[in-house]
């Protein structure tokens, strides 16, 4: 009677109790065990994410949870060939969260589902590991932050860089003072993309739970495909959906929060396919006597991604690479490469034009190996219990400014005056509507966590 009640609360209530965190208390401290996953949506991001964790054998994968059905059978085949064991099939996460024996989930959906599955996966006692961009609103981040404070949990948030040994190494040279006063930041994101298709409205297929699969977005008439990437209800762009780990990157860098203002420029200018966010976004932010730029686009096919630069001891075509970092200082000038790019410092003298790299340090590892660091860190943290480097906290902080920027975008391009202390803007009343996103019941984050 005692697990048919609480089968019934997990179903039937969006909020969690706090008994099942007691419940989810006892194997954390037990080192020695291996650590109980569920993974929860297993797509694109999902399956990649399965193929790091099945090679580890601290892990067990006991879950694959999917709204869709037909996504079991390529996910189970990476277990299988892993580790030679099948994991069990479920549709709805909640199953997940009433099995006592599961200490983390891990989740891999779209951006829809990322507040409101970790806030009830603490609420049920369990660690969580959480893919970028971490939220849909500044206000879903500081509740998911609010969870994992109250319930004591590890919330460990899928911004692997911070798990490069090499960003630590240029994070204490920045801190050193060897670059002198850092005035401006500049984080990119420019590639070439192409346009969103729309395929047009069909019966919903045998085997997808609709409802489940959109949550807490719009239950819109089913399409095929990534439609829903134009939307603001499901998606916060695809500029700020990957420019989030540079944005987190250059925040770790340059140890700022809360900016005082930001100011996007941009639009859509080049795809007619119907989207909402900007294929152009420029965005400024001042933090005191320091301002950060962020630069996007999707239509530049002259820019190259770190990740395919092959030979690990070179360092990228800086001018041309698609995700780097620019810390400019009054001594030197930093480029921080993303994805296994390394860092360099040049520092020159402008009378005679020549300038040369003083520090020099090439990743040599393959991102794969950052996956890998990154998992390291979130078991670790959750047999000791410290924070993980890319704690929900950092990441609520930089994905905050990903949302600044597209908030300016919607209100006009405005400049706008934020308040870190209370994260709203300053007498904004337009502005301050976005704050929170639009949410469908029952699958609404709680003002209580």
């Amino acid at each position: 009677m005692e697990s048919m009640n609480r089968r019934r609360f997990l179903k039937d209530s969006v909020g969690a109790t706090a008994a099942l965190a007691v419940m989810s208390q006892r194997r954390s401290s037990a080192a020695g065990d291996k650590v109980i996953l569920g993974i929860m949506g297993v797509g694109g991001r999902g399956r990649a994410l399965l193929t790091s964790l099945v090679k580890r054998s601290d892990v067990r994968i006991k879950y694959i949870c999917d709204a869709d059905t037909r996504a079991y059978g390529p996910a189970a085949e990476i277990v299988v060939e892993g580790c030679d064991y099948r994991p069990k099939f479920v549709q709805d996460f909640r199953d997940m969260l009433e099995d006592s024996e599961i200490d983390a989930i891990v989740i891999a959906t779209s951006d829809r589902w990322h507040a409101l599955a970790t806030i009830m996966a603490c609420q049920a006692g369990k660690d969580v590991y959480v893919e970028k961009p971490l939220s849909l609103s500044i206000w879903d981040g500081r509740k998911m932050v609010e969870a994992a404070r109250k319930y004591k949990r590890i919330v460990q948030v899928g911004t692997q860089s911070r798990s490069a040994p090499y960003t630590d190494k240029a994070a204490e040279y920045i801190r050193s003072g060897k670059l002198g006063d850092v005035r401006l930041a500049r984080v990119f994101l420019m590639q070439e993309s192409g346009p969103i298709g729309v395929a047009d409205v069909q019966s919903v297929p045998e085997g997808l739970n609709y409802d489940l699969w959109c949550g807490p977005s719009p239950m819109l008439p089913y399409r095929p495909g990534r439609w829903f990437w134009r939307l603001w209800d499901f998606y916060v762009g695809y500029i700020m959906a990957d420019m989030i780990h540079q944005i987190d990157l250059a925040r770790y860098l340059i140890g700022k929060k809360y900016p005082d203002t930001v100011c996007n420029a941009g639009g859509v200018y080049h795809f007619d396919d119907g989207r909402e966010q900007p294929d152009t976004q420029f965005a400024t932010f001042e933090f005191g006597e320091l301002s950060v730029l962020l630069e996007g686009s999707l239509w530049s096919p002259y820019m190259h991604r770190i990740v395919h630069l092959r030979d690990k001891n070179k360092f990228p075509d800086w001018p041309f690479s698609a995700t780097k970092i620019e810390i400019c200082g009054t001594k030197g000038f930093m480029c921080f490469g993303r994805h296994g790019g390394g860092w360099q410092v040049f520092e020159g003298d402008a009378r005679v034009r020549e300038s040369k790299a003083v520090v020099s340090e090439p990743a040599v590892l393959k991102f794969g190996s950052i996956i890998d660091a990154h998992f390291d860190d979130f078991v670790n943290c959750i047999r000791t219990r410290k924070r993980p480097k890319a704690d929900v906290e950092e990441a609520h902080h930089s994905m905050l400014l990903c949302h600044l920027a597209n908030i300016s975008y919607r209100v006009g391009n405005r400049k706008l005056r934020f308040d870190g202390a209370t994260e709203t803007f300053v007498n904004d009343v337009e502005a301050n509507k976005y704050l929170k996103a639009n949410y469908r019941k029952p699958w609404i984050v709680p003002e209580k966590v």
